[in-house]
């Protein structure tokens, strides 16, 4: 019987995949990143047929629809809605997209290969953290017997030394044109009459035989009916007297009505904060005639007489020969421009960051500096300082933005903030500290952008606890999206190894009822299971998220890192047309197979998907093989070259749910070959989407 019952089966399996022509859910159309100009750009000593091998192309984002398009219903064409995204040639190191390193190091002293190292062992736990830190300090492809040496692709270690040497750009901004080509476009950055001239003139000249800028687009739309591109860029490097400066590290950017601008910091006092303070650019919303850009920005310094906050050289292997008094009067004379611009140290300056947002009127003005959210506030109604409450520890207040939808006619933000934590009853040994945490920002009855601070309430997002039953539960929690029914997405990262794993646990809240749904096993134990890693990157109108995930199961603690893949989940109700069923979750692997598309799409594995817009068409960033994988299976070994590749996935109207198969002799959730391109999305959390 038991025999039959599988033959049965297998016939019934049959007929179905013979029924169904349009099997796949979503058609994977790539996105050409190969002709654009990035390839042939210059890398250090790098030929240009290194580079063109070298070179990676990542969608971040993706266009919004307008109307009431839906995919799923009615044929789209994939590039009525360009992508946006990035070329890579190495690590960041440090994310070019955080305030500060892996969102949790308010400590703010993730700035070498000792602490890259530790931050590893003690909060992901591989076997593997001294080469995970050695990539991500030294580059990809780095020499193993001289790190030091420059051979490698990206890393923070050539950032660091760029005082004494000169630096080439690792990352550049695409966006997708009208012949479905990535194109990379400028900033502000890129023009030296857009940066302050007293500290140009300090500086000295910039740089103008290749680029030195790395920068990365959160966003694009279309505001005074022209496209505009939103997002961060460090400054060019200016060169003086045999040394390599940048004004300021991090900087967002608005480029709208045919005019590129930063997004300033705070006004403030504090010289250092003002010319150097980093500032980033996260999303945006047009709001009554304006367009409402929101993201962080410096306030205040950090303290800068703590000597972990300047990377050190313990070794005396990676040429940083820094000094801890040199590093702490940056800030003593900030008003000195000539000290800021002329000390190696002060371009190693740390920040207090806010949640702040700017506004940009029809012209592509922005009106000025940052404005603050809500109040820096703790329990006691006072300013936050810059160390914990008992003075053990030197932490600085760190709150972001990151984005912003329309709830009822109002722009609701989502991001996180810094949270007074009282330790006196639980078994901690930090004492009273300060931790990130989700929050919402809700506007006040009298909102009006031009009133200045303190234009929303800040709302912690409940049932996200650091601590519970007298311990410590969670290193931070953050929201990553909003959408216009008022549901925040987010995660958060746990202090304590659940299934050999350090989980980064996602959820949904519900911010008009309250309720918060995290994605556990009760949801799907098959993809979110014990354990779990997982990224929310978006979420749309129709509450479809997309982000990713563990793809298997493998202990990461004294083990390896986990291979993940992109995931779709719909937080609401079934979208009409669509298979989807609500509150269900799906590897988009799976929604991929069968059907006429089913060998076309088979070249492509979606390791993140980044964004999706209100028609469900998906920003990804895909594994690909040329040639396409050795079968159909999740497991499926690429016998070719195989590429990082930005990518759309366009519903098919009629589509159906045909999961690919397993391979017979795998376990499942674990096995597929991870290779060299694992390293490839070690700095890859945080990427941005656009609904």
């Amino acid at each position: 019987m038991q025999h039959k019952t599988l033959k049965l089966s297998t016939l019934a399996a049959l007929i179905a995949s013979a029924t169904q022509a349009q099997a796949a859910v979503y058609q994977v159309v790539e996105v050409d990143g190969a002709s654009s100009n990035v390839g042939s750009a210059q890398y250090y000593d790098k030929n240009t047929s290194d580079l063109q091998a070298r070179v990676e192309f990542y969608a971040q984002g993706i266009a919004p629809s307008t109307g009431t398009e839906n995919c799923f219903v009615t044929a789209c064409d994939a590039a009525t809605y360009p992508v946006f995204g990035e070329s890579r040639f190495g690590t960041d190191g440090i994310d070019y997209r955080h305030e500060v390193a892996f969102l949790s190091d308010n400590y703010q002293e993730i700035n070498d290969l000792f602490f890259l190292r530790s931050y590893c062992n003690n909060n992901l736990g591989f076997n593997t953290c001294t080469s995970w830190a050695d990539n991500r300090y030294y580059g990809v492809g780095y020499n193993q017997d001289n790190g030091q040496d420059g051979s490698g692709f990206g890393g923070l270690h050539r950032e660091q030394v760029a005082w004494n040497e000169n630096y080439y750009s690792n990352a550049y901004p695409l966006v997708e044109t009208s012949a479905g080509t990535l194109s990379q476009i400028n900033t502000f950055a890129d023009d030296p009459a857009k940066y302050d001239a007293a500290a140009v003139a300090e500086l000295g000249t910039m740089v103008a035989s290749h680029s030195t800028e790395n920068a990365v687009v959160n966003r694009i739309g279309e505001f005074s009916g022209s496209d505009y591109q939103l997002g961060i860029t460090s400054s060019a490097f200016f060169a003086d007297n045999n040394r390599y400066a940048r004004q300021f590290n991090k900087r967002g950017f608005i480029n709208a009505v045919g005019t590129s601008e930063a997004l300033n910091p705070v006004d403030s006092s504090e010289a250092l904060v003002t010319q150097m303070g980093q500032t980033l650019g996260w999303d945006a919303v047009e709001y009554n005639g304006q367009l409402l850009v929101v993201g962080s920005a410096a306030f205040s310094t950090s303290k800068l007489d703590d000597g972990d906050k300047l990377p050190s050289d313990s070794n005396g292997d990676d040429r940083l020969s820094l000094s801890t008094s040199e590093f702490a009067s940056c800030d003593d004379n900030a008003g000195n421009l000539n000290k800021l611009y002329h000390t190696w140290e002060c371009q190693f300056s740390v920040f207090a960051n806010d949640a702040v947002f700017w506004t940009v009127d029809n012209a592509g003005a922005v009106s000025g500096n940052a404005v603050p959210l809500a109040e820096r506030v703790d329990g006691n109604n006072k300013s936050y300082p810059a160390q914990d409450p008992d003075g053990s520890q030197e932490r600085s207040f760190q709150a972001s933005a990151r984005a912003v939808a329309l709830v009822d006619g109002k722009p609701v933000i989502a991001g996180f903030s810094t949270d007074s934590i009282d330790s006196s009853s639980i078994n901690t040994v930090d004492g009273d500290y300060y931790a990130i945490r989700a929050a919402i920002y809700t506007p006040k009855a009298d909102f009006d952008p031009a009133n200045g601070e303190g234009q929303w309430e800040r709302k912690i997002i409940p049932g996200l606890d650091i601590e519970q039953s007298n311990d410590r539960k969670l290193l931070f929690s953050a929201a990553t999206d909003i959408n216009t029914n008022n549901k925040v997405i987010g995660f958060s990262k746990s202090v304590n190894s659940e299934n050999r794993s350090f989980a980064e646990t996602m959820f949904v809240y519900d911010n008009t009822s309250g309720k918060l749904t995290q994605l556990n096993s009760t949801i799907d134990e098959n993809i979110f299971f014990s354990g779990v890693n997982g990224y929310p990157a978006a979420i749309n109108n129709r509450d479809q998220m997309v982000g990713w995930v563990d793809a298997e199961s493998v202990n990461q603690v004294n083990g390896r890192e986990r291979r993940q893949r992109g995931f779709t989940y719909l937080a609401g109700s079934t979208v009409d047309g669509s298979p989807l069923q609500g509150n269900t979750a799906w590897m988009l692997d799976d929604l991929t197979h069968g059907g006429s598309f089913s060998d076309a799409n088979n070249a492509y594995r979606i390791a993140h998907a980044t964004g999706i817009n209100d028609a469900g068409v998906i920003s990804a960033t895909a594994l690909k093989c040329d040639g396409g994988y050795s079968d159909q299976t999740k497991e499926a070994a690429c016998s070719g070259d195989e590429r990082v590749v930005a990518v759309k996935l366009v519903p098919i109207v009629g589509g159906e749910i045909e999961p690919r198969p397993a391979k017979e002799a795998s376990v499942e959730r674990s096995g597929a070959s991870l290779g060299m391109l694992t390293l490839t999305f070690l700095g890859l959390i945080g990427f941005r989407r656009r609904k």
